[in-house]
């Protein structure tokens, strides 16, 4: 079935088939507008129309084909052509594969999505994608169903995505997919009767182990079998460290260690983890205390470490590897500043040479410097059977260096950069970047990319523009923003949206004079929208006058002329939804038996004192941390009790006021049910202490970093 999208909302399809009343749209949108989510999934819930009438309606609304979830079994192997974080993160689920026209057919909320689409036949290697409009309850349910495993297993979904090419489907997945591989361990030792008690016990515990004598009988083995671990005694012959390359180019996440004994097998892994993550952290800190010394640009803040540390995790690289890797990469992030900025790749080159020297002058690590000098090196589509450390950590620092080039701080990665950016480094491959690494990179951007954005139901955005002047790219940031929104061209539609829906977010795309603009304002107050009620910003291309100015008076939150770059809108937008998140504890009426609660991480004891100031209700906040509760009842906004194991009143809140892990409550209470005042100073006061003893808190906590470093 061919895509022909209606302009018809859902609301509106399911009015006109009849398939539910206007008091059951109305009190389904109200919930929706609480509690986010779908429209036909309240409806579904209330039971006012059943799965096969919302997907009837889905299939008109979107021109496209529906499938119902609850109906059909999904063969195990169909999902893994999907990973099941990348399932989860899009909201889709594939459901059959046509082996005979190579199509996977996925099913979505949004079959009309197109980079969704090109997201997909990206992952699926080769097929055709068709997407299928399902039901969102449906769709859940199959996730708890089918993806309950599945998501706790990335770096098995990994090795299934690197070995697709020239295999049959059901070969290749049935194959890659399985754990057999985690549990093989090729043990290389020539003292076996001393290692036979470590083989026995490591059989006890379902290994599967296998024993050679040499690193040249372990290079045999392993071109025709795959393992997850491989353990070398230190005194073994041979060449071990063609082993260990050809290991590495199997999959660097093959683990391999190097053992005096079997007692210091384990503990030897722990403590080079710790020691190495210990040892990254100081480099960043580093480097952080010398951006802010120096006044270096943010970009020079370890970015680099930062982004090859996250590739070196994904590829799952030993400790001792990794460590090497995190040197040359904060190492060649401070010489780009010392040396001065280069755009080139030759000059790049020549940066990397000038850092190699000096450190060579220094009698550095050797390994180090192996990597820095294999950094934006021509791989000349080398290394296809053995992979040396230092042409793979060389591959991360370049991409990871490469990537912070092309990236502000902080900057959020949209979905046409990262196809922009995929391209750009699948041309390198063979040249200046390995296939592992970018493969791995990718991954890692992508989930970043595919992070659904948490605005706890506060993104419903309605749209006028007469004639659908919207442009299409603002719409799409929009949606990739996570903003939920809606586009009428109609007066009288959006009227009537208005009242049913009552959205978070108004936006008015109004070009024209000022004397129109005005008028065309004063008519929907007219026609019954309250702009006081709702957050509502004016879009247009007339320059700002005094007329326009007295908009602002009327209830207009902000004007904003059309042309503008729109991450202005966007910043905007996300400031109000801010502060509605903190709103929303306001909401419930005293006396209501419903509260609401929340993580620190998300807001913190200074953001909930703030956000329930003097004047508003009376309340109970509850706050849990590692064991710990703090218990703070306010009085019409105004703190009069607080209570942390033995301390009182204002003091257990300067206790608390660190905390940045754990939860809390808000309860409206009555105030007959308020204890005994415990404490006279004011809010003002209270929250001006807090916010010094959170400075000197950070303070400590970077001093006693610098000296352990």
């Amino acid at each position: 079935m061919s895509h022909k999208i209606t302009t018809l909302r859902i609301d509106e399809i399911l009015l006109s088939e009849g398939f539910v009343s206007e008091e059951q749209i109305k009190e389904a949108l109200a919930f929706q507008k609480e509690y986010g989510g779908k429209l036909g999934s309240h409806l579904l819930r209330f039971g006012y129309i059943n799965e096969t009438k919302l997907l009837a309606a889905l299939e008109k609304q979107f021109g496209c084909e529906s499938i119902q979830l609850s109906e059909i079994e999904i063969p195990e192997i169909v999902l893994r052509f999907i990973p099941a974080r990348i399932a989860l993160a899009r909201g889709v689920i594939p459901f059959d594969y046509d082996t005979e026209n190579n199509i996977l057919k996925v099913a979505c909320e949004n079959p009309v999505d197109r980079h969704l689409r090109d997201e997909l036949r990206f992952l699926a290697r080769g097929k055709g994608v068709r997407l299928y409009v399902a039901a969102e309850t449906a769709l859940k349910s199959a996730f708890a169903r089918y993806y309950s495993s599945a998501e706790l297993a990335p770096e098995t979904e990994k090795v299934a995505s690197e070995k697709q090419a020239a295999q049959e489907v059901e070969t290749e997945i049935e194959s890659s997919i399985t754990t057999e591989n985690e549990k093989a361990i090729l043990l290389v030792s020539d003292e076996q009767e001393d290692d036979e008690l470590l083989r026995r016990l490591l059989e006890q515990e379902q290994f599967r182990v296998e024993m050679v004598d040499s690193a040249d009988s372990a290079i045999t083995v392993i071109g025709d079998k795959k393992f997850g671990a491989v353990f070398i005694r230190d005194t073994v012959q041979g060449d071990y460290i063609d082993l260990i390359d050809r290991l590495r180019k199997i999959s660097p996440s093959i683990k391999v260690r190097y053992y005096e004994s079997a007692g210091k097998l384990l503990l030897d892994d722990i403590v080079a983890n710790d020691s190495t993550d210990l040892m990254v952290r100081n480099l960043d800190l580093l480097t952080s205390l010398l951006t802010l010394k120096e006044k270096l640009p943010s970009n020079h803040a370890g970015m680099v470490g930062h982004y090859a540390n996250q590739i070196c995790l994904r590829l799952g690289l030993p400790a001792k590897d990794r460590l090497a890797i995190m040197n040359a990469a904060y190492l060649h992030d401070l010489a780009k500043f010392y040396y001065g900025d280069v755009d080139q790749t030759d000059d790049q080159h020549v940066l990397v040479t000038l850092t190699a020297k000096l450190l060579e002058s220094l009698d550095y690590s050797p390994l180090v410097i192996g990597v820095l000098r294999s950094m934006y090196m021509n791989l000349g589509n080398k290394y296809t059977r053995r992979l040396p450390i230092e042409v793979l950590g060389g591959s991360i620092v370049t991409l990871a260096d490469i990537f912070c080039e092309h990236l502000l701080p902080e900057e959020k990665i949209s979905l046409d950069r990262f196809d922009e950016l995929k391209g750009m480094l699948h041309d390198m491959v063979g040249k200046l970047l390995l296939i592992e690494v970018v493969e791995a990179f990718l991954d890692l951007v992508q989930e970043e990319v595919l992070a659904v954005p948490n605005n706890e139901g506060f993104c419903q955005v309605m749209i006028y523009s007469e004639e659908s002047q919207v442009p299409v790219s603002l719409e799409d940031r929009l949606e990739q923003e996570g903003f939920r929104t809606v586009i009428q061209t109609s007066i009288d539609k959006l009227v009537d949206l208005f009242e049913r829906s009552h959205p978070d977010i108004l936006i008015l795309f109004k070009p024209g004079v000022a004397p129109e603009i005005v008028g065309f304002v004063d008519g929907l107050t007219r026609r019954g929208i309250d702009i006081n009620s709702v957050s509502t910003l004016l879009l247009t291309d007339s320059s700002f006058t005094q007329e326009l100015a007295l908009l602002l008076e009327r209830g207009i939150e902000d004007i904003i002329r059309i042309d503008d770059n729109p991450d202005l809108l966007i910043v905007k937008m996300k400031k109000i939804l801010e502060r509605l998140k903190s709103n929303k504890i306001l909401r419930s009426p005293a006396g209501s038996q419903v509260g609401i609660g929340g993580s620190l991480k998300d807001m913190n004891l200074i953001g909930l004192l703030q956000a329930l100031g003097p004047g508003i209700q009376t309340v109970r906040i509850v706050i849990r941390s590692h064991g710990h509760c703090l218990t703070v009842y306010l009085d019409h906004g105004n703190i009069v009790f607080a209570e942390l194991n033995d301390r009182k009143g204002a003091g257990a809140i300067y206790d608390a006021v660190s905390w940045s892990d754990g939860s809390w409550t808000v309860d409206p209470v009555s105030p007959d049910s308020l204890p005994d005042s415990n404490n006279e100073l004011a809010n003002e006061y209270i929250l001006a202490e807090c916010r010094r003893l959170l400075d000197e808190h950070s303070r400590n906590r970077v001093e006693s970093s610098t000296m352990n470093s």
